[in-house]
C-alpha cells in the first residue's frame, strides 16, 4: 500500500475538494491508504465533504506549522504528499524533508503574482505536477521547471445516469448553475442575461446551487428574476434530473466537475470559452465569450426556441461525458504515486 497524504485548506465543498473525496474512496482498489491535511480547518461541518480517510488538521497559522507538517509526515510514513493547488505546494515545501511531493493545479493563479515566487519554489520542489486541464498545463509549464501531465477531473458516472427532462407545463425553461458564490464564478453574468430575455419577453427560471461570500450581492441583482438560491446542494443527481439546461460562465475554470456530471445527467450545457472547459465540451456545448450577459442570453434563447438543438447537444453531452469518469482519474495519480515513490 502507498499511503498517501492529501494537502489542502479543508474540505468545504468545492471542485477540488471533490477530487480529493473520490480519490479517497477510490483508493483501496488502487491500493493507496489516504489521508487528509486540512491547513486552513473549517470548523463547522455541514457544507463539507465527507471522506472514506482520517482527516487531521495542522493549521499554517501556527508559527510552527513548517515543523509540525514535516514531523506528521515523518510520523505518519507517508510515502506521498499530494499538494493539492499552488498554494498547497508553496507552503508545503520547507516541510517535505525526504518524503516525494506531487503537486496538483486545479487553477490560474490570476492577476495577482503575490504568490509566484513561492509557487515556482513549491512546484519545483515537486517530484511530479499534474494539472487538471491542459490549458492549465501549458500556462504553468515555465514556472514548474518540469513537464506538467494533465489528469483530467473525474465524476463518478454511475450516479449521473440520464433520465428524462421534459418541463412540467407552464414552467418556465430551467437552467442551472452549482458554482461557489465567489467573483471568479461571474453569477451576474448568468443574472444580467436573464434580464436581457426578460426585456425580448422570454421566460426563463435560474437556480444557482452553491453558497459563499458574494450571496446578498447576487440576491440584489436577482431582484425582479425568477431566480432559486439553494445554496449547499447534496444529491446533485436528483437536482440535476429536474433541470432543461446547465450553465457555466466563469472568468476560469480547470476542468469542472458539475460541468461533467450536468453533461452526464444529459443536460444541453452553456459554458465560457475559457480554461479547459473547451477541451471539455468539445463541440458538445453552446460556448460564449467571457463577461459576455448578451451572448449569454443568445445561447439560452437559442434552447428555448430550438428544442430539436437542445436534445442533440444534451444527446452529445452524454457520450462525452463518458470520458471523465473517476475510473480513469484514480488511475492516472496511482500511477503518478508509483512513479515518484521508485
Amino acid at each position: 500500500m502507498i499511503r498517501v497524504a492529501h494537502l489542502l485548506p479543508n474540505l468545504v465543498i468545492g471542485g477540488r475538494e471533490r477530487i480529493v473525496a473520490d480519490l479517497c474512496r477510490e483508493a483501496p482498489r488502487r491500493g493507496i491508504d489516504p489521508l487528509v491535511i486540512a491547513y486552513d480547518p473549517a470548523t463547522d461541518p455541514a457544507g463539507q465533504f465527507a471522506v472514506d480517510a482520517p482527516v487531521v488538521a495542522i493549521d499554517r497559522r501556527d508559527p510552527g506549522f513548517v515543523r509540525r507538517l514535516h514531523d506528521w509526515l515523518t510520523d505518519a510514513r507517508i510515502d506521498v504528499l499530494h499538494a493539492q493547488g499552488h498554494v498547497s505546494a508553496a507552503l508545503a515545501r520547507r516541510s517535505l524533508g525526504d518524503t516525494p511531493m506531487v503537486a496538483t493545479l486545479h487553477i490560474a493563479l490570476g492577476t495577482g503574482w503575490r504568490w509566484a515566487v513561492p509557487v515556482a519554489r513549491g512546484l519545483r520542489a515537486a517530484r511530479a505536477v499534474t494539472a487538471v486541464s491542459g490549458d492549465l498545463a501549458r500556462r504553468y509549464r515555465p514556472l514548474a521547471g518540469q513537464p506538467i501531465r494533465t489528469i483530467a477531473t473525474g465524476v463518478d458516472l454511475d450516479r449521473f445516469a440520464a433520465g428524462g427532462h421534459a418541463r412540467p407545463a407552464g414552467r418556465p425553461f430551467t437552467l442551472g448553475i452549482a458554482a461557489r458564490l465567489h467573483p471568479v464564478k461571474r453569477h451576474q453574468d448568468a443574472l444580467a442575461a436573464l434580464h436581457i430575455l426578460q426585456r425580448r419577453g422570454l421566460s426563463c427560471r435560474l437556480e444557482i446551487a452553491g453558497d459563499g461570500p458574494r450571496a446578498a450581492e447576487l440576491a440584489g441583482l436577482a431582484q425582479g428574476l425568477d431566480v432559486g438560491r439553494l445554496g449547499t446542494i447534496t444529491d446533485m443527481p436528483r437536482w440535476l434530473s429536474t433541470l432543461d439546461g446547465f450553465m457555466l460562465v466563469s472568468d476560469h475554470e480547470g476542468t469542472p466537475a458539475a460541468l461533467i456530471e450536468a453533461m452526464a445527467a444529459g443536460l444541453p450545457c452553456i459554458a465560457t470559452r475559457v480554461g479547459g472547459m473547451p477541451a471539455l465540451t468539445g463541440d458538445t456545448a453552446l460556448l460564449v465569450p467571457r463577461r459576455s450577459p448578451r451572448d449569454i442570453a443568445d445561447a439560452i434563447e437559442r434552447l428555448i426556441r430550438d428544442p430539436g438543438l437542445a436534445r442533440n447537444l444534451a444527446s452529445a453531452a452524454r457520450d462525452r461525458a463518458a470520458l471523465f469518469g473517476t475510473d480513469r482519474q484514480s488511475s492516472a495519480y496511482r500511477d503518478v504515486y508509483r512513479a515518484v515513490c521508485r
